[in-house]
């Protein structure tokens, strides 16, 4: 028999709809905002476009982006519990630029329970296609 899973199916909805709820606020482009989904100490990579170290340092290069995609997707998503309060986060992304161009990623989360709920502590971003 297996070892149980240390988050409740309840619990890994929540982080579903935190990776979720990041698209949502870069589509809204509501940068201000991301500290409701990003840990303070962050760590943020997207080789080539965007590396960053702390929420305001992730928020101030976000707002220096001048081609910001327009529609973000996540998909294929898998959540795989580390303890009670931290898990490795896994998904397909599908990001629609403002010059119609469809780009494909793959996002690595790591993802913690904080006193204001499930925060991305890091991401990393690996460009596919």
């Amino acid at each position: 028999m297996s070892n149980p899973s240390p988050l409740p199916a309840a619990e890994i909805d929540r982080i579903r709809d935190l990776l979720s709820q990041v698209a949502y606020l870069l589509d809204a482009h509501d940068y201000d905002a991301m500290g409701t989904v990003f840990a303070q100490d962050v760590r943020f990579e997207n080789p080539g476009r965007l590396v960053a170290h702390g929420l305001d340092e992730l928020i101030a290069s976000f707002k220096k982006i001048t081609d910001p995609a327009v529609s973000h997707h996540v998909t294929n998503v898998l959540v795989t519990p580390v303890d009670e309060r931290s898990a490795e986060c896994v998904c397909k992304a599908l990001t629609l630029r403002g010059n119609g161009v469809l780009a494909a990623a793959e996002y690595r989360d790591t993802v913690r329970l904080e006193a204001g709920g499930w925060r991305i502590g890091s991401r990393t971003i690996r460009p596919l296609g």
